[in-house]
């Protein structure tokens, strides 16, 4: 008897075609959880700067006193999202005395997030999002 040795072309194909059926599966899914993933860089920037920014308000009753060591604008250390005062904030826009308005900015492959987009925050802790899906679901 002949004993066979190997796969025929037929079965490699098959389990070939399985691999990319699980791949194609996978890989968007992956995706879409990383994306997800990063948005928390966005929301521990934003947290973060509004701290300082409270800080510096109790110190010296302002958010722009020059002894204040906030610094805008600056990328998220995985450089996901680019922190920066937000011009068309509401109510306010951007960082005065009394109030301040700031926004994280997706950038590379965080740019394709369309669920929440860009994250807002402002002086009395109004959260938005530039997104179909709303502040609720992404903050």
């Amino acid at each position: 008897m002949h004993r066979q040795r190997g796969m025929t072309l037929i079965e490699l194909m098959v389990a070939l075609t399985i691999v990319g059926i699980l791949a194609a599966i996978a890989i968007p899914s992956y995706t879409s959880y990383a994306r997800k993933a990063r948005r928390a860089d966005a929301k521990t920037a934003l947290t973060s700067i509004a701290q300082q920014f409270e800080r510096c308000y109790t110190r010296y009753n302002s958010y722009t006193n020059a002894n204040c060591k906030v610094t805008l604008p600056f990328d998220t250390p995985r450089g996901t999202y680019t922190i920066d005062a937000d011009p068309a904030g509401t109510p306010v826009a951007g960082v005065n005395d009394q109030t301040f308005a700031i926004k994280a900015t997706p950038k590379n492959d965080q740019a394709k997030d369309t669920t929440c987009g860009t994250f807002m925050l402002n002086h009395v802790g109004v959260k938005g999002v530039t997104g179909s899906s709303g502040a609720s679901n992404c903050w």
